[in-house]
Order: C-alpha cells, then structure tokens, then sequence
C-alpha cells in the first residue's frame, strides 16, 4: 500500500480512537450529574466507570484479538465501532443503575475491538522504525478524544443536559461504524521480511499457542506489559478527577471539564507526539532500548503528577503541573505499543496487543477505579480530603512500572533479536 494511504489509514483510525475515548469518558465528565441523579456511592462508581466496562472490554479484547488474526481485521474493528455507538446512545436513555451497567459492559465489548486490529493494521502500513511515531498519533486519540469529551460536557452539557449528548454523540459513532465496514485492509505481515507469505493463516489454537511461547520466552515483553499494568493503575484513579475537583478544589463540574479539557488536549497531544517520536529516534542509543528510555522519562516525569494533587489552583505552578499529568497520560503509548509489536511474532500482533489490554485494564485501572473509591469511602472518610489522599496513594503506584521497565530494558536487545531470526 502506497505510504499516502498509508496516512490516510492512520488518519481514520485515529478518527475512530477519537470517539472511542470521547465516548468512553463522557460519563467520567458527567460524573456530579449522573452519580447525583441516580444516587450513587463512590463504590459504585468506581464499580460502573471502572470494573464493569473494563471486565469486558479486557476479557472480549483477547477474543476480539484472536479473530482479528484469523479473520477481518476491519469488519471486526467496524463491528466494534457500531456496538459501542450504540450502547453510548442507549446510555442516554437510562433509567437505573442497571440500565448503565449493562451500557456500559457492551461498550466495553465494542471498544475491545478497535485496538489490537487497528494496531495490527498499522504494522502492516509502517516500517519498523515508523511504528512508535505511527503508534502514538494512533494514540493522540486519548487527549483529544478525552479533552474534547470534557469540552462537549462543558458547553452542551448544561444547555442540552447529559443524556441528549450521548445520544447525538452515539448516532454519530453508529455512522463511523458502516463507513469502517467497507474500507479495504491491509496486508498482513506486507513489511516484515520474516513473515511467511505461504502460510499466514494460523488456526485459532496455534495463535493461542503463539501468543503465550512469546510471553513465556520473552522477559522484556513480560515485564513491560506488567510495566503498563502498574502504570494503569492511577489512570484508572482518575475516573474520581472530576468529583475530586468539584468536592476538593472548589470548582463547578463545568468550569473544570472546560480547564481539564484544554489542557488534556494540549499536554495529551505533546506527550503521545513527543513519547513515540523521541523513542523512535533516541532508544538505539540505549542498551535497553524503548525500555530504558522509558525509565528515564518516568524518572523525571511521576514526581511531577504526584505533586499535582498537593497544589492550590491559585497558584500557577498548579496549571503547569496539569499540563505534565495530561502529557504523562500519553507519553509511554507510542514506546510501549512499538516494543510490543517488535517483540512479538507477526501472526499474534493482535492477540498481543489484546493481552496487553486485559493486563492494564482489568488489573491496572480495574484496580485504580475500584480502590480509589473504597478508599474515599471507607479509609480516608473522615479526612477532610479523602479524594486527594485516595488519588495520592493510587498514584504511588507509578514508581513499580518503573522498576519492571528497567528489568525489561535488561534483556531488551536479547529478545528482539530472537523474534526477527524466528
């Protein structure tokens, strides 16, 4: 495929991304509203915005994975992208807490089937040494996806109330599902010299089989998905920030979906731009490669986005310190994408990029979401700030993806040797 198409590809998914994360955070920036009209605890928010979308989108992604390396990547990633349209616009016509957790579950089941065919799709439309650039525009999604979600909230929100967003914003997404249903895909394994043209077609027991020699013979691999577990861990926290700035910080919903939003978008994009970008063209100058490149940054990178939660918004070091949080939500996708995908066999890229998903979301923002609200609840409820204590604590955790990072980056080198002589 000609490299212009090529861009045009990297476009629409990103286009894709976009909504899938406009749509997955809408209800995070309407947390006051919706926690307030359904009379929700702080663990059973944590439950819907975390738990129970993430269960499914973990779970179905490995499936969702494994059909994409056995069939149509892009009726698959289509398939997806109408499901959670949909449910996005059901979940606007809600009437109980049932009623979004069942919403919120089959987004998840849509969701799961963007990523680890769009990402396989790349690898076939980029040179190795263009994949990290290629993985984190793919990734801009997050901060514009997650900025522009804040800003609709911001603006509609209060004129047209939560629900009428999300279902204009469902019928939308519905559109972009049969658009992605008859686009042509790629071929696969087309720039990778070691891939075998005359037997690319591996049953679904071989590619299970694959999938888990890879993880078994490969410590980088191993220790840079349980890098990102743990990184995951504070973005699933961060599902309470909103209601930590309300309760907290002194501002309106609005006021700070508008501030989160622009600068999520602002700080997003340099990060995901500059994360895969800097890694493509510095990592060979490290021994350890992406993953010694990523200790370093995160070295410099978490003292900042800790701090964060210590800061008055009165004073201006608040506002830069936001900005790093935004820049450091996305920074490590493009790096840690691109190892992936070089450490793992053509044939399971997608079943590859599944099980990092699972790992991340399940364990590491399934976690996140889940004790950050047993923490405001039940261990920090009697302090005057137990939102900023719960997100402090959670934070921490950001400190053991950066020791499993340097014990990848150990045998960095080693491994993606093996996997291009395989």
């Amino acid at each position: 495929m000609k490299a212009n198409y090529s861009y045009i590809y990297l476009a629409f998914f990103l286009l894709l991304n976009i909504f899938n994360f406009v749509d997955r955070n809408l209800l995070i920036a309407f947390a006051p509203q919706i926690k307030s009209e359904f009379n929700l605890t702080n663990v059973q928010w944590g439950l819907l915005t975390g738990v129970y979308f993430l269960f499914f989108y973990s779970v179905f992604g490995i499936l969702m994975g494994v059909l994409g390396d056995k069939f149509s990547r892009m009726k698959i990633a289509a398939a997806g992208v109408f499901l959670w349209s949909l449910m996005t616009a059901l979940t606007g016509v809600a009437k109980n807490f049932s009623h979004l957790i069942v919403a919120r579950a089959l987004i998840g089941v849509g969701e799961s089937a963007l990523t680890p065919n769009a990402i396989s799709m790349l690898s076939d439309l980029f040179n190795q040494n263009k994949r990290g650039t290629a993985s984190a525009i793919y990734y801009l999604g997050i901060p514009l996806g997650v900025g522009f979600g804040m800003l609709i909230a911001a603006f509609f929100g209060p004129v047209f109330g939560w629900r009428a967003v999300f279902i204009t914003l469902g019928l939308i997404g519905m559109g972009l599902g049969i658009v992605t249903y008859f686009l042509f895909e790629p071929k696969r394994g087309q720039l990778d010299v070691s891939f075998d043209e005359d037997n690319k077609s591996a049953s679904i027991r071989d590619i299970i089989s694959m999938t888990k020699h890879a993880l078994y013979n490969s410590k980088c691999l191993t220790f840079a998905i349980i890098g990102s577990i743990f990184l995951h861990i504070p973005l699933g926290a961060g599902n309470f920030e909103v209601l930590w700035a309300v309760n907290e910080r002194g501002f309106t919903a609005s006021a700070y979906n508008f501030l989160f939003g622009i600068f999520f978008i602002l700080g997003g994009t340099v990060g995901a731009v500059l994360g895969g970008v800097l890694s493509d063209r510095l990592s060979h100058y490290f021994k350890g490669g992406v993953m010694t490149f990523l200790v370093i940054s995160y070295l410099l990178l978490t003292p900042l986005t800790i701090s964060y939660r210590f800061i008055s918004p009165d004073t201006n070091f608040f506002y830069l310190t936001l900005f790093f949080v935004s820049f450091n939500v996305t920074f490590f996708y493009g790096p840690v994408f691109a190892s992936v995908q070089e450490l793992t066999p053509v044939k399971v890229r997608s079943t590859m990029v599944a099980v990092w998903i699972l790992g991340v979301n399940i364990i590491g923002m399934g976690v996140g979401s889940f004790f950050t609200g047993y923490l405001v609840d039940y261990v920090f409820n009697d302090f005057s700030s137990p939102y900023t204590l719960s997100l402090i604590s959670i934070g921490l955790t950001s400190i053991l993806a950066i020791i499993c990072y340097y014990i990848a980056s150990l045998s960095y080198t080693e491994d993606i040797e093996r996997v291009n002589k395989s």
